[in-house]
């Protein structure tokens, strides 16, 4: 589905937005199920304003299953890990009204022995963002070593308020980088090792995330995998109810076991 320059986006920077892949009508759809989701979760009352991460997430609703089985989803997922990637989880995120506007720079899987574990991570927003409120910002090239290690000071920074360290003596908002601004429809496919951080969040502000990864082949991927995504081991049986998940599932809880038994 890709073509040979967005692959080589991706690949040297680390990240790739695939502009309006889903049309209005697609994305209400999607957007009124995550909502039913969400308000599920808090047992069907009303909207308190509290903030919402849910995972699993798509695995509730029968609508976000049949888009986690599209192929503007599984086929990019295939172009960048390429056949036999696997599963790893999904997330849905709601923002509340009392949390802070931010969440500063840090990668996902942080770590130089971490950056040579291809692992994809799609994000796609339910509202406008834009660089004032709540874009998705990357440090391109970061999931890549040397780059990712001379950036430590940011993940040692991550949950703090104010500069991010001595070392660089700048805001999170001043730190050079690409901000993706996105209108519902657009997808985000990022490494999973990149640097993101995202500011002037906003209390309506929602996404829907897809985790995979690629085989683990190692002792140290299936303790990377058991570290940060135990959950994926035991899998939802929606997942085994859809043809196209299936074979994306059926191998992790034999994964888990031997991740276990290393732990």
């Amino acid at each position: 589905m890709l073509t040979a320059e967005q692959m080589e986006h991706f690949d040297v920077f680390g990240f790739l937005c695939l502009r309006q892949a889903f049309c209005r009508e697609e994305m209400a759809q999607f957007t009124r199920a995550a909502d039913e989701v969400f308000a599920a979760a808090r047992g069907g009352g009303p909207d308190d304003g509290a903030s919402q991460g849910l995972a699993p997430f798509v695995e509730l609703h029968p609508r976000l299953l049949d888009l986690a089985e599209d192929e503007r989803i599984l086929g990019v997922t295939e172009d960048l890990l390429g056949s036999g990637y696997l599963w790893s989880g999904s997330e849905g995120n709601k923002e509340g009204v009392t949390e802070k506007g931010e969440h500063n720079w840090h990668a996902d899987r942080p770590g130089a022995e971490e950056t040579e574990y291809r692992r994809l991570k799609v994000m796609m927003y339910l509202e406008p963002t834009t660089k004032e409120q709540g874009a998705f910002r990357v440090i391109p090239g970061s999931h890549r070593m040397p780059f990712h290690e001379w950036l430590w000071p940011l993940q040692a920074n991550h949950f703090k308020d104010g500069t991010i360290g001595a070392s660089f003596g700048l805001t999170g908002e001043e730190v050079p980088a690409c901000i993706v601004e996105t209108l519902p429809g657009d997808v985000v496919f990022f490494h999973h090792s990149l640097f993101h951080a995202a500011y002037g969040k906003f209390c309506t502000r929602r996404y829907i995330a897809f985790k995979f990864v690629t085989p683990p082949d190692s002792d140290a991927k299936l303790r990377s995998m058991l570290k940060y995504a135990a959950g994926a081991f035991d899998i939802d049986p929606a997942l085994l109810e859809r043809p196209r998940l299936r074979p994306l599932v059926e191998a992790l809880p034999g994964l888990g076991e031997q991740a276990r038994a290393l732990a």
